[in-house]
């Protein structure tokens, strides 16, 4: 079982990166280098990257990147079945990877020793008064109109035609534990897995990946996280006032808690802001949901769960 550290970068495909880089710095990312045909996107964070967009004819889903823990990582994930050789990552920041592939015949990078960067600035998180707590005392707050500018990947969501094996080889290869299944009374058939790393005693999201079955194979999203409520509010406003297409949103999911919003991107994929999420570590219980509309969203514009999930 590899020791997986978090989540490190998505690959997309694109026809057009030049219409895709102007939506990407609307929806908060910042351009961090480029080449002939692959354009590196960064957050505030301290990744060099955590977008990458080649340019193709045909628009598609490239890979997902899990940063381990050490270089023995590497080789054990090199001694996988069907895995690649440890390769050297020809990137900003450098490193190495090795080339997997899930169930789903979706590659998965194994990936370590990418340098860091500096952060961004950024702006401090909000101090809300709540009814009953007051933080904030003779000072105003005004955050300025923008883009919500993205913090770090957060998760990848995976339609699926074969839930158990997938659910076994992210569980089983990459060592995550399951914080909520959606069932329909019985424990052992679910219709959707929210699962998180495992970092011991450490805090971490409540998914880094979910899966959901599906009549075809296909990433449903992408999601990136916000400072705050009001970042993603004023994100949400300055994509619409720029005329990009909405999926849905602004509401708050039921699972995980996070606040979203959601988007398509010129190539038609998905991609979420999310903020106010929820933490668990190795100790917190799997949770087990009846499944239907309700398990979705606890609040924001209507949603049917077959809406939702039939997009790709």
């Amino acid at each position: 079982m590899l020791r997986v550290k978090d989540i490190h970068h998505v690959v997309y495909r694109h026809a057009d990166l030049e219409a895709l880089e102007a939506f990407l710095g609307d929806f908060g990312m910042v351009v961090a280098s480029r080449d002939d045909d692959r354009v590196f996107f960064r957050g505030a964070c301290s990744a060099p990257y955590i977008y990458i967009a080649e340019r193709a004819e045909t628009p598609s889903f490239g890979s997902i990147a899990f940063e381990v823990e050490s270089r023995d990582d590497l080789l054990k994930a090199a001694a996988l079945e069907g895995a690649s050789e440890v390769q050297a990552l020809d990137r900003p920041g450098g490193g190495e990877r090795v080339i997997l592939h899930d169930p789903a015949g979706r590659q998965v990078d194994i990936v370590h020793g990418i340098s860091t960067v500096a952060p961004l600035p950024m702006r401090p998180a909000l101090t809300y008064n709540t009814a009953d707590s007051k933080q904030r005392f003779g000072d105003t707050q005004r955050p300025e109109p923008g883009p919500a500018q993205i913090l770090r990947l957060g998760h990848i969501a995976l339609g699926v035609q074969d839930l158990h094996a997938n659910l076994q080889w992210y569980t089983t290869v990459l060592g995550m534990l399951p914080s909520d299944m959606v069932v329909e009374e019985q424990r052992d058939n679910p219709h959707a897995v929210f699962l998180r790393i495992d970092r011991g005693d450490d805090w971490t999201d409540h998914h880094t990946v979910a899966l959901f079955g599906a009549p075809r194979d296909h990433v449903h999203h992408s999601s990136f996280e916000v400072q705050d409520v009001d970042s993603q509010y004023l994100g949400n406003q300055w994509l619409t006032q720029r005329a990009w297409t909405p999926f849905w949103g602004v509401g708050r999911h039921l699972l995980g808690s996070q606040v979203f919003d959601y988007w398509y991107d010129t190539s038609g994929n998905i991609v979420e802001h999310f903020t106010d999420g929820d933490l668990y570590n190795r100790e917190s219980r799997t949770g087990y949901v009846e499944g239907g509309s309700n398990t979705l969203y606890q609040w924001g514009p209507d949603m049917a769960i077959e809406d939702f999930l039939g997009h790709e």
